[in-house]
C-alpha cells in the first residue's frame, strides 16, 4: 500500500511539476544572479520599499484586486549599493496582457506619473509577463543598467 502511494505521488509530481514550475521559471529568470549583480552592489536580506504605496502594494496586493489582475508569482530581491538599500519587487502575471493591465494600475498607484519623480522614485520595468518595481531613493545607475541588460537578454536570447 505504502509503495503504491509513493509511486502515485512520484507520477503526480513528474506530470504536474512542469506545469507548476513554468510560471516561476520566468520569474527566476528575471532576477539578477551572480556575475549579473554589478560591482558595488550586494544582495541583502529584508525589504526596503521607498514609500508607503510600494510597501502596501507588496504587503497587501489583494486589496487592489478590483483594479489589478491576480498574480501567478512574486519575488523580492534587495540590494545594498554604496550606502543605499533598496528592493526589486517582481510580479508575475498569467499573460503579457495581464502584466500590461497591472502596469496601467500600478503606475498611478505609486505616484500618478508615467515616470519616476523625486517624491516617487520607483522605476517600473517589465519583460513579457513579469513586472518589476525597482524601489530605491535614487536607483543606482549601475543596478538599473544591469536590470535592463538582463531583461533585454530574456527578450532576445542567443
Amino acid at each position: 500500500m505504502h509503495r503504491k502511494m509513493v509511486i502515485s505521488i512520484w507520477i503526480l509530481c513528474a506530470v504536474a511539476a512542469p506545469f507548476c514550475a513554468s510560471g516561476t521559471d520566468k520569474l527566476d529568470a528575471a532576477m539578477l544572479q551572480g556575475s549579473e549583480i554589478p560591482k558595488g552592489c550586494t544582495v541583502i536580506d529584508g525589504k526596503y520599499a521607498t514609500d508607503l504605496q510600494t510597501q502596501n502594494l507588496d504587503q497587501h496586493y489583494e486589496l487592489y484586486k478590483s483594479m489589478l489582475p491576480p498574480l501567478s508569482g512574486r519575488q523580492t530581491q534587495s540590494f545594498k549599493c554604496g550606502k543605499q538599500k533598496g528592493t526589486i519587487f517582481y510580479y508575475e502575471y498569467a499573460s503579457e496582457a495581464d502584466r500590461a493591465q497591472a502596469e496601467r494600475g500600478i503606475r498611478p498607484l505609486l505616484g500618478g506619473e508615467d515616470h519616476a519623480t523625486p517624491e516617487h522614485p520607483e522605476r517600473i520595468e517589465h519583460v513579457e509577463n513579469v513586472l518589476l518595481v525597482v524601489s530605491f531613493e535614487k536607483v543606482p545607475g549601475v543596478l538599473l543598467a544591469a536590470i535592463r541588460a538582463k531583461l533585454q537578454r530574456i527578450m532576445n536570447p542567443t
